[in-house]
């Protein structure tokens, strides 16, 4: 948002929404699941610490790690089995698979 041809523009913000959201719905997103924050790259605003009202008046949502800590924290049951997700395949001798336990 910091980019000197959108300089924290509102008109920008509610271009980018509206290009994004068809495409986040046909990738199996709910519109009310999804949170918009228009953040800076540089400078760091909204995303820990909330950008000045001067330099975007228009945006009153909270920040990104604000959104990120009330996000409900999803029940995981210890009893069920190991659940490990594949992050990397390698072919050498044999399969060699990289994940995560979760």
């Amino acid at each position: 948002m910091d980019e000197p041809s959108v300089q924290w523009s509102e008109a920008r913000w509610k271009e980018i929404r509206e290009k994004l959201e068809p495409f986040l719905i046909k990738s199996g997103y709910q519109p009310k699941d999804v949170y918009y924050v228009p953040i800076s790259g540089l400078t760091g605003d909204n995303i820990k610490n909330k950008v000045d009202a001067k330099v975007c008046p228009w945006y009153k949502g909270e920040t990104l790690m604000n959104i990120l800590d009330n996000l409900p924290i999803e029940n995981r049951d210890p009893s069920k089995p190991l659940r490990l997700p594949i992050l990397e395949r390698v072919k050498e001798q044999g399969v060699v698979a990289h994940g995560k336990i979760e």
